[in-house]
């Protein structure tokens, strides 16, 4: 791996601080080989139940407030393990989650088993520090994060089919005049402009088995920092979070696409996918509000009962609905360029009439 800069060696670097590699299409956290998708992150932790993560906090809080050496070491060894698995450090730090695992017996016995409750208990290490402000952090993304994105998103159920124009994000923030809040990593929440805390340098990444590629390199201390830089980012290259309009958890949208609905299963399925269950009730809504749609389908009903009955021919059938769609299309097409009501009317009544001598 090829380094550019003075950090070759960066040894002193806190446990606490995240090194990061940006690329064009993604990022690599520390040594982890495998390239994180822009907005991966950002989504996990507005997914995350905060509660198993306070619980581990806590639990070391009330150790030290009731100065409990006996249990200090189980309830620090736990919060190292539960850090371990948070969004970002889960990709890395093994090395809490192993020590999680470990009885405290084989770590620790006699005087040393003591002196490590006396050290949990004087509460200043750096990771319970670090575990505290997180947990405050956690609660800021999930919050401002959330009212953001929830804000970009903000309107009408719509799914656009391939090869619509989607309409840019940049563009999106200035019609819900979102842009006052870009330009911090609390989105606004601070009356100052709280730029991310981070140095920035360069660094020739050369993985094996992979083209080699010139990053940027940024150390986060600060989870916070981190989720700015990976959501704005993100976002230039259109990877956005955006809220499932069924079950209402948090899905990566991907460059290009605009989907209202995640595919993961739907609450009380089995198999089908939110997004399934979506296109079905939006399809049921956009039947029930069009006269052309209404005619499309009792059409396509009644000559689909004829392949049935045997009258007609999966061929002929097949062929029928090919033309049934244009004409739906065509009529739709000028049914909402047209503003005369008598007018409306008689692009319906054409239609009929088309659909039924096909």
């Amino acid at each position: 791996m090829g380094v550019l800069g003075k950090d070759i060696f960066d040894l002193s670097r806190p446990r606490t601080s995240t090194r990061v590699r940006f690329g064009e299409e993604g990022y690599w956290v520390e040594d982890v080989p495998e390239m994180q998708i822009y907005g991966s992150i950002l989504t996990e932790i507005l997914n995350l139940d905060l509660a198993p993560f306070q619980a581990a906090v806590d639990a070391v809080d009330q150790v030290i407030e009731k100065q409990d050496r006996d249990t200090a070491p189980r309830a620090f060894m736990d919060l190292c393990g539960a850090v371990g698995t948070l969004p970002l450090y889960r990709l890395y730090r093994e090395d809490l989650r192993f020590f999680s695992k470990m009885q405290v017996e084989r770590f620790v016995v006699g005087e040393a088993r003591d002196a490590f409750g006396e050290f949990v208990l004087e509460g200043d290490s750096r990771l319970l520090e670090f575990a505290r402000r997180t947990l405050v952090e956690l609660a800021d993304i999930q919050e401002r994060y959330g009212w953001f994105l929830g804000r970009l998103s903000e309107g009408p159920v719509v799914e656009k089919k391939k090869g619509q124009r989607k309409e840019p994000l940049a563009q999106q923030m200035l019609a819900r005049h979102l842009e006052p809040y870009v330009s911090g990593v609390s989105l606004g929440a601070d009356l100052r402009v709280d730029a991310p805390r981070v140095d920035i340098q360069y660094e020739v990444l050369d993985l094996p088995g992979q083209e080699p590629v010139l990053v940027e390199k940024i150390s986060f201390s600060r989870l916070l920092d981190f989720v700015y830089v990976e959501c704005m980012r993100g976002m230039q290259k259109g990877f956005v979070p955006k809220r499932c309009a069924n079950c209402g958890r948090w899905f990566l949208q991907r460059p290009g696409a605009t989907f209202a609905y995640c595919d993961g299963i739907a609450p009380g399925e089995t198999e089908r996918t939110c997004r399934e269950i979506g296109a079905i009730s939006n399809f049921r809504e956009k039947v029930k509000n069009s006269e052309i749609w209404q005619l499309h389908q009792r059409a396509y009903k009644k000559y689909f009962a004829r392949t049935r009955k045997g009258t007609m021919s999966r061929a002929e059938f097949e062929i029928w609905s090919r033309e049934a769609e244009q004409l739906r299309d065509r009529a739709l097409e000028e049914y909402d360029r047209e503003r005369d009501a008598e007018k409306k009317d008689t692009i319906v009544q054409r239609l009929k009439e088309q659909l039924n001598r096909i």
